[in-house]
């Protein structure tokens, strides 16, 4: 799979024998796939994006608005359902002094008096769950790579999933613990690839290959299916 980086516009590139001009295709996912004939140089494909960049900022914010409306943030009422591992599981409000969220029995429960931040306490209760279930995955991608990481974080960190130092310590936002565990496992094996290819090179992707055969699928399927699980 080839890629192609322009600014802040990152495109898969599809060529073909048969195309005859440049192409640019905005993806449901809001993925970017350039299409070029055989050997087009780098100035004509800037040139190109150049030309088509605010069609292709216009096509991103109309899908990021469908999507948004599609998938609305939830509420912190009586039968809300919020997502852990993939599954969404309702909220029970209860009338109690409990000061935390609790999971039992495939239900949430929070107490009628704290629902002023029951934000808060959701994302420390995702935190913790994070924490338990982040380093197994670390310890299997590093320990087949035989490289070792110099740290393990769960913090807020806006629009990235998760993010690799300079010195070695991986980061991850507290929300990929909503994701379905395939999903889980493909954050976490692309940050551990960072360990030793700091960019998105061809050797990064190679490398990341090695770890999960079907990482373009998986890659595709969070670009696509995440913000329905995410929205908090």
């Amino acid at each position: 799979m080839q890629f192609y980086q322009s600014d802040d516009l990152r495109f898969t590139v599809q060529t073909s024998a048969k195309r005859k001009s440049l192409g640019i295709t905005v993806d449901r996912d809001g993925s970017l796939l350039l299409h070029t004939p055989l050997n087009v140089a780098d100035g004509e494909i800037e040139e190109f994006i150049k030309e088509k960049r605010l069609w292709i900022y216009t096509k991103l914010a109309a899908k990021e608005f469908l999507t948004e409306q599609a998938h609305p943030e939830r509420r912190f009422i009586d039968g809300e359902g919020f997502c852990y591992l993939g599954r969404s599981y309702r909220l029970v409000l209860i009338n109690s002094r409990i000061q935390s969220v609790i999971f039992r029995s495939g239900r949430f429960y929070l107490a009628m008096n704290r629902q002023d931040s029951a934000r808060e306490l959701f994302i420390d209760w995702y935190k913790q769950k994070a924490m338990l279930s982040l380093p197994g995955l670390v310890s299997e991608f590093t320990t087949r790579l035989g490289v070792k990481a110099q740290g393990l974080r769960v913090i807020e960190l806006g629009n990235r999933w998760g993010s690799c130092s300079d010195g070695g310590v991986l980061n991850f936002h507290w929300k990929v613990i909503q994701l379905p565990q395939k999903l889980l496992r493909y954050i976490v094996a692309h940050e551990v690839v960072h360990l030793v290819q700091k960019h998105h090179s061809p050797e990064f992707w190679q490398t990341l290959e090695r770890l999960l055969p079907n990482y373009a699928e998986l890659k595709f399927e969070l670009g696509a299916e995440a913000l329905k699980y995410v929205r908090l």
